[in-house]
């Protein structure tokens, strides 16, 4: 039996609930601190709870280390004025948790301390808990078990806390802005709304196949169609894909949809919503994010938008709409870039060019727009010039952060779309788009002029929060088991 194992036994022995129900607590630890001169003063007795984090003893006097949520503190337990002071070795060890009753203290080393009347086992740890100052050094460790992070790495808490904390300023935007919050299917019959890999699975009492969605886009698009003008999700999406630094195979999205609004309105719309979440998070619009120092700008001033072609002809010397397709295969292999020759096209092809050697280089906010039809399947068409589209990515720090468009609302271009990308599927693509009937029919029922927008939570958020890797930012991110 090792020494938790006796400590438990110990305790059960002794007619003591090693996992009560309740904890007695009258105020938090930094609370407490933050009025200790007061509570000095009046000598009023406070119930404090939380883990214990440090144990040294000195004669008939056991120090304790606390610590809370937001705070930590020194308990002084006293043979003379603790209550069953006799037990505390025996019962109580590292990691435990304890409610404990005393009055704000001064020892002789001036540490703001609670002098303990009585105390209360509230859970007891049955791990080898580490000591605070060793911490954890296990990686693989700290992967598997992230809750030890939060414990022993306060700057590794502080980032989760801002992460929930954009979450929650980004719904108040969008709640100020007239943007209802609403929920689609996780579920689906039918999946789409991005390129992608879905995962697959099977409800058996239908005996029919499932897919987790990569988007919600479709089914918000059906509710413009229903009579909705502005609304948003923020869920979760699943993606058969790689793992790396950007992609984690859950992650978190957010989408809207704006009736009656433009390309250029929405533009706009994403500089404010990015710009308010950097001021609120960062209190500055310069940020710092890896070696750089990124100027979000003044909110009156438009970010720069670049055109997808003009950049492609800029850094690769290629003409998207002139080269040919063996043209990019050769600069491909050049790179150093893999391709699949049964599915390859230009805009996959250029799209991979464009990833791997010009989307790292830019780091200051700017609007990518103009992209080419085949790459872009639910996109309304440039009046312009029929070989691009009304899109538009913003990119900043080297990341893709978004995905918005005006949104294709003719059902017959729409259905030629589909169609043109179930043949790359058939040939082996798995990310093409696949057929969706079921979208076609809503859209034949007609839907107004809308533009839409896809936000990258993680990557937003490993801006704001200077990560540079996507499972620092995701509590409980995909490992290998």
């Amino acid at each position: 039996m090792d020494t938790k194992e006796q400590e438990l036994k110990f305790i059960r022995e002794n007619k003591i609930e090693p996992y009560p129900e309740k904890a007695n607590r009258d105020i938090s630890i930094s609370e407490f601190l933050n009025q200790f001169s007061k509570f000095q003063k009046n000598k009023n007795f406070f119930w404090l709870v939380g883990r214990i984090m440090g144990i040294r003893t000195h004669g008939g006097v056991l120090f304790i280390d606390l610590i809370d949520e937001k705070g930590k503190i020194q308990l002084v337990f006293n043979e003379k004025k603790t209550k069953d002071y006799e037990l505390i070795e025996k019962i109580l060890g590292l990691g435990d948790f304890i409610s404990v009753k005393g009055i704000a203290f001064l020892p002789k080393t001036e540490q703001k301390s609670l002098l303990i009347k009585e105390w209360i086992l509230i859970s007891k740890s049955l791990k080898n808990f580490p000591k605070e100052y060793y911490k954890v050094k296990d990686e693989e460790l700290l992967s598997r078990a992230p809750y030890l992070k939060t414990i022993f790495y306060k700057e590794n808490r502080e980032v989760f806390e801002k992460r929930f904390k954009i979450l929650e300023n980004l719904r108040k935007i969008l709640w100020r802005e007239g943007f209802l919050e609403v929920e689609t299917p996780i579920l689906q019959t039918h999946y789409g709304g991005a390129l992608a890999q879905p995962f697959t699975t099977k409800l058996k009492s239908l005996n029919q196949n499932l897919f987790l969605r990569i988007a919600p886009e479709i089914d918000l698009k059906k509710m413009i169609i229903g009579g909705f003008e502005k609304i948003f999700e923020i869920g979760k999406n699943f993606r058969n894909e790689g793992i790396d630094r950007e992609h984690n195979p859950e992650f978190t999205m957010m989408e809207l949809y704006w009736a009656y609004q433009n390309r250029e309105g929405l533009m706009d719309f994403t500089q404010k919503i990015i710009q308010e979440l950097v001021k609120e998070i960062n209190h500055s619009e310069v940020l710092e994010f890896q070696e750089h120092k990124i100027n979000f700008g003044d909110k009156n001033k438009k970010w720069k938008r670049v055109v997808y072609a003009d950049l492609i002809k800029e850094k690769t010397g290629l003409d998207y709409f002139k080269n040919s397709l063996e043209d990019f295969v050769s600069l491909a292999k050049k790179l150093e870039i893999e391709t699949n020759p049964k599915i390859i096209t230009k805009g996959k092809i250029v799209d991979e060019i464009f990833k791997k050697t010009i989307r790292p280089k830019m780091i200051e906010p700017v609007f990518l727009i103009d992209h080419p039809k085949e790459i872009s399947p639910l996109a309304k068409i440039n009046p312009e010039d029929d070989r691009i589209t009304l899109r538009f990515q913003p990119y900043i720090g080297g990341l893709e952060v978004g995905n918005g468009f005006a949104e294709l609302n003719d059902p017959i271009d729409q259905k030629e779309r589909f169609l043109a990308n179930s043949e790359l599927f058939e040939k082996g693509d798995v990310e093409a788009h696949p057929f969706d009937e079921t979208f076609i029919e809503a859209l034949e029922y007609g839907m107004p002029p809308t533009a839409g927008l896809g936000l990258g939570l993680e990557r937003l958020i490993m801006l704001l929060t200077n990560q540079s890797n996507m499972r620092d930012i995701i509590y409980f991110p995909f490992i290998k088991s």
